[in-house]
C-alpha cells in the first residue's frame, strides 16, 4: 500500500494531480430527521435510500444539464472535511454522521462535492431527549447504518475509506477524484 493511503488523511504528494483511489473517500454530513426521514439542511430532499447520486438542477434554471458535480457549478452532493459537532447540539431536529463518496469528486478547502454518497453512521448526542436518540436510530435502521457517538465521529470515520487532505483544494485548478 502506498504511504498516501497509510496515513489517516490522504494528502497530495507533489500537489499536480490528485491520485486514483481505491478506497472510498470519508467525510461528514448534517441532515435533520423530519418525519421519521432523513432531510437535507439545504435542500427539499429526502435520504430514502442510504446511496444516493447527485443530479445537477441546473436544468431547472435554464442552465444547461450536466452530470453532477461540474466546476463552475454548486451541484453534487456536499460533504465537510470535518465533523459538525455544534449543529445536532442546537438543533433539536439536526443529526451528523459519516458518508462515503466515490465517483466524480471535486475537493474544495472546506469539503467534497460528490457523484455518489452512501450514509455509513449517524451520530447520538449523550445529552438529547429519549425521543431525539429514537429517531435517530429509527433512521439509521431503515438506512442499514451505524450509529456512533457525536464525540467518536472521527475516530470511526477510518473504518468506512480514507479522508482527503483539504489541501487538495489548493491546488491551481480544482481536484478531481
Amino acid at each position: 500500500m502506498s504511504d498516501q493511503l497509510d496515513s489517516p488523511h490522504l494528502a497530495p504528494g507533489d500537489g499536480l494531480e490528485a491520485p486514483d483511489l481505491i478506497e472510498p473517500v470519508v467525510a461528514f454530513r448534517s441532515w435533520r430527521v423530519v418525519d421519521g426521514r432523513l432531510r437535507s439542511v439545504y435542500e427539499p430532499v429526502f435520504w430514502l435510500e442510504p446511496t444516493q447520486r447527485a443530479e445537477c438542477r441546473a436544468a431547472r434554471r435554464a442552465h444547461p444539464a450536466h452530470d453532477a458535480p461540474a466546476s463552475g457549478c454548486s451541484c453534487g452532493i456536499y460533504a465537510s472535511h470535518e465533523a459538525d459537532h455544534h449543529f445536532p447540539t442546537v438543533d433539536h431536529r439536526g443529526v451528523s454522521g459519516i458518508v462515503t463518496a466515490w465517483g466524480n469528486i471535486e475537493v474544495h478547502l472546506d469539503g467534497i462535492r460528490a457523484e455518489w454518497v452512501q450514509v455509513e453512521a449517524l451520530a447520538i448526542y449523550e445529552r438529547w431527549s429519549r425521543r431525539q436518540v429514537d429517531a435517530v436510530l429509527a433512521v439509521a435502521e431503515e438506512l442499514g447504518s451505524d450509529v456512533v457517538d457525536l464525540n467518536e465521529l472521527e475516530d470511526a470515520a477510518g473504518r468506512y475509506g480514507v479522508r482527503l487532505d483539504p489541501a487538495f483544494a489548493e491546488l491551481d485548478r480544482p481536484a478531481h477524484i
